[in-house]
């Protein structure tokens, strides 16, 4: 792994990766603050078998004292993937869709319609239906503010018949009860547009909620979504519905750009966003 100087002196190394082995085309996902889910890949760009390892790279010492990053094996993926794409949840779960067992750019050979769920308690993953479209080369996915899931396009190769310029909608499970019924969401009724770093807020919501967290707005290309990042929020105090909100103050946490705001009930389902600024 490698550190990246962003005032542009140096890339350096960040030390050992643990037993993950060279792996191009796979997803990372940061789904809390400084932690950092890394899933499948391939040995090589095109026409490799891809794996289903999956590791936790916990940064959070390392921005305290400069030591290396902590990297864990956990639970595989049920396929492996290359060519996937990675969401984090609002729930901090995150939603590995797409790919093919087989990195093979501009083909749906060996694709997998079958979505993961990972779960960062049990740190295990979990099957859900299938798409029906295969995802791979050139596929996207995204959170939307709703709190579902877009999953599109594909291929984009001139003329080839895998290309596809289409997309679907996945609805995770915390949007519904157990019996399949949509469940009861919550929603805010009032937060601002704009804010900064280390800053309180003020936000309003129709019930009591149990946690607020932001969600970059997302930028994605080649697996890769390159902006994505959720960030927890702490509650400073609260009056019935309305509650005071602490911004991180670190500007590497919370860089500056648009973020969607979610409030989530006690059982984890999240409202519809709030779009706020940050600088």
């Amino acid at each position: 792994m490698n550190w990246i100087d962003t005032a542009g002196n140096a890339i350096y190394d960040a030390g050992p990766r643990g037993d993950d082995q060279y792996s191009m085309n796979g997803q990372a996902v940061m789904y809390d603050i400084y932690k950092i889910l890394k899933t499948g890949g391939a040995p090589a760009y095109e026409y490799a078998g891809a794996t289903a390892a999956t590791y936790v790279i916990d940064l959070n010492q390392s921005i305290i004292d400069g030591s290396p990053p902590v990297v864990r094996n956990t639970a595989p993926m049920a396929y492996p993937r290359a060519f996937a794409n990675g969401v984090v949840l609002p729930n901090g779960q995150v939603l590995i869709v797409g790919g093919q067992t087989q990195a093979e750019p501009f083909s749906d050979d060996s694709a997998v319609l079958v979505p993961e769920l990972w779960d960062p308690v049990s740190e295990t993953f979990t099957q859900l239906n299938p798409m029906q479209t295969p995802r791979t080369y050139h596929s996207v996915a995204l959170l939307l503010p709703d709190a579902r899931v877009l999953v599109g396009g594909g291929g984009q190769c001139g003329s080839c018949p895998t290309n596809h310029p289409d997309v679907e909608i996945f609805s995770p499970p915390y949007l519904f009860n157990s019996n399949g019924t949509q469940a009861s969401r919550p929603g805010i009724t009032s937060a601002p547009s704009t804010a900064q770093a280390g800053q309180n807020i003020s936000v309003k919501t129709n019930v009591a909620v149990g946690n607020f967290v932001i969600v970059r707005m997302s930028s994605v290309t080649h697996t890769v979504n390159n902006d994505q990042r959720r960030v927890p929020l702490q509650i400073v105090s609260n009056s019935g519905t309305s509650y005071t909100v602490s911004i991180p103050s670190d500007t590497g946490v919370v860089t500056p750009g648009y973020y969607m705001l979610f409030a989530n009930n006690a059982k984890g389902t999240p409202s519809v966003a709030r779009i706020i600024k940050f600088s």
